[in-house]
């Protein structure tokens, strides 16, 4: 989605995208002919929409309007939509003197991480939404029983996915479970916006010299179909990003792989690796740590992908669409009661909190 979003963004930024934007979304709400009793979701909200909202509010009856709700799986690092001369700590400092804060604008996150470092750095309620399955359960095949067990890298190939680390680690598997059919590679190496830097290219090098048989590689975009397929066919998810860019921040490729009820290999105290909840795979904290998980999945991969298939239950049950609708209203009827926000936090704030409808 980001990558996808930058080409779109290589000229420069409108200079009056921002109003534009505004009265769009006034328009919009006027042709939907939506009342005070529906809810407006924007899913996947970039800067723009944050920036927007203050002139929505004070140009519209907004207490008469509908409920609006506004996800985000961005931090404000890797946000899209940033203008050298609005700063977004600015834009986000201000939300919380908007007066339909929690009546009828309400903030979320795609993480209860995430959702928890807004809240507490900005100031007001900032819950956790978390993306529901996008495909229903019946979409996913079964990875075949027989033959080697296979590990997938999805997505461009980034720095800070890992994509550096898989040379070493295929290398060092390559004489105990490579050469004796255990275990392979499926690889996506598509470049991201910018190209392939250096140190990427070396890492397609290295990767290329393994028998196809052990390492394949997936140079060309994948269609939606095709990215499904690899998916479904895989046994397990290399999900390596590393902690300073993935800490807080959600992935729609490990909910995908949770959801597809994929053995999760991600970098431990990442969001990924907090979806490892009954088993199905291993929190790592490097190449070391990587390789034996592959190998211990090698070994017995009936009994992951038993915990795999138990933990993608799980994720349907709390995060299904039903759910992710019920967390919307459910928070828009809570706001009909006395709001509370402490005004200091002190400690850890447990995600747990941001599991249901939260107020304060």
């Amino acid at each position: 989605m980001y990558d996808r979003y930058r080409a779109d963004k290589r000229a420069s930024l409108p200079p009056d995208l921002d109003a534009r934007l505004l009265r769009e979304l006034k328009e919009g709400i006027a042709a939907a002919r939506v009342g005070e009793r529906d809810h407006v979701v924007f899913h996947t909200a970039y800067a723009d929409v944050y920036r927007a909202l203050p002139g929505y509010v004070a140009g519209t009856d907004w207490s008469r309007g509908p409920c609006l709700h506004v996800c985000t799986p961005y931090d404000l690092e890797t946000m899209p939509g940033k203008t050298p001369g609005s700063p977004l700590a600015d834009v986000f400092s201000g939300l919380r003197t908007i007066e339909a804060v929690d009546r009828k604008l309400f903030f979320w996150a795609e993480t209860p991480q995430l959702a928890a470092h807004f809240t507490a750095r900005y100031g007001f309620n900032v819950r956790a939404l978390p993306l529901p399955p996008p495909r229903p359960e019946s979409d996913y095949a079964a990875a075949a029983e027989a033959g080697p067990v296979t590990a997938l890298y999805l997505g461009a190939a980034r720095e800070e996915k890992g994509f550096l680390h898989l040379p070493d680690i295929a290398a060092r598997l390559y004489e105990s479970h490579g050469r004796t059919g255990k275990l392979r590679f499926v690889i996506q190496c598509t470049p991201q916006i910018v190209g392939y830097v250096p140190s990427i290219k070396a890492a397609i090098e290295a990767l290329s010299r393994f028998p196809a048989a052990y390492v394949r590689l997936i140079e060309a975009p994948l269609g939606e179909d095709e990215y499904h397929a690899e998916l479904a066919a895989c046994d397990a998810v290399l999900l390596l990003y590393n902690q300073k860019n993935y800490r807080i921040r959600g992935s729609g490729i490990a909910v995908e792989a949770v959801c597809a009820g994929k053995c999760l290999l991600a970098r431990r105290d990442t969001f990924c690796a907090s979806l490892i909840t009954h088993g199905g795979g291993r929190a790592v904290d490097g190449v070391d740590d990587t390789v034996h998980a592959l190998a211990e999945l090698a070994k017995r991969p009936g009994e992951y992908r038993e915990r795999a298939s138990t933990q993608a239950a799980h994720y349907r049950r709390a995060s299904g669409a039903q759910a992710y609708v019920r967390r919307i209203i459910g928070q828009a009827d809570e706001s009909r009661r006395v709001p509370f926000f402490p005004s200091s936090i002190a400690g850890h704030v447990s995600p747990v909190l941001f599991g249901s409808a939260w107020t304060g």
